[in-house]
């Protein structure tokens, strides 16, 4: 109960106050940016029209995802500065305007997607957290990443994936580690339908043993096509 007063104040108080632009500190053009214009100009950008939007095809990235059982990856940018400081400020400091600006990246990337391909996903779905996990944090990244991507394109959301059991956080675990940590973690919703063309959301891929997990489970029950869709991507070693 305290963290969702908590979470509500948060985002009330983001509302009212102008934010300085989250990278240089400088005034912002607009309210409803949180970079000023040169900071967004300066961003660092992915190769997509090399990639053909997947980042799968760049060998700095799939040297670090051992048998990705996902067929696509499109992510914001790498899990370095400023994404990274970014994203750990939204999840372990609950900092709405972190959270704004990086589900406002990922809804221009998303937007820049649409012109550049012709066929969307059925459907959008998201790595589950585990309910007292969520209920902890106040929050799902994942969820609210998705719900962007949702509306950003106009394609359904589904609730579809689960996760009863309560495993150790991934943070810091070896392959072999998340792999035995997440085997059996997640279910499917007993009344949803796997639709044949998914995206999968989460906020992160650093080996991709969470995405490996939940392809395999959704590919058992009918997914043909899945795409992985995230704000950051680690580079291999």
């Amino acid at each position: 109960m305290l963290n969702q007063l908590l979470s509500q104040f948060g985002r009330l108080w983001h509302l009212l106050l102008p934010s300085p632009c989250l990278w240089c500190s400088l005034p912002v053009h607009s309210s409803a940016c949180q970079l000023c214009t040169y900071c967004q100009q300066a961003l660092p950008q992915l190769p997509y029209q090399l990639c053909h939007f997947n980042l799968l095809w760049l060998p700095q990235v799939a040297r670090g995802l051992k048998k990705p059982r996902f067929d696509a990856l499109l992510s914001v940018g790498y899990y370095r500065q400023p994404y990274q400081h970014w994203l750990q400020r939204w999840k372990f400091q609950q900092d709405y305007g972190a959270a704004q600006l990086l589900q406002q990246q990922f809804a221009a990337l998303l937007t820049q997607y649409k012109a550049q391909c012709h066929q969307l996903p059925e459907a959008i779905v998201y790595v589950p957290m585990h309910p007292a996990r969520q209920r902890k944090r106040g929050f799902n990244q994942a969820e609210l990443l998705a719900q962007t991507a949702a509306a950003t394109l106009g394609i359904p959301l589904l609730p579809l994936l689960q996760r009863p059991d309560k495993q150790k956080a991934q943070v810091g675990l070896s392959r072999k580690q998340r792999q035995a940590n997440l085997r059996h973690a997640f279910t499917l919703h007993p009344e949803l339908t796997v639709p044949a063309q998914l995206a999968l959301v989460d906020d992160v891929v650093t080996t991709g043993a969470t995405a490996n997990e939940l392809c395999r489970l959704l590919r058992r029950h009918g997914a043909k096509q899945i795409s992985l869709w995230t704000i950051a991507v680690t580079l291999a070693d």
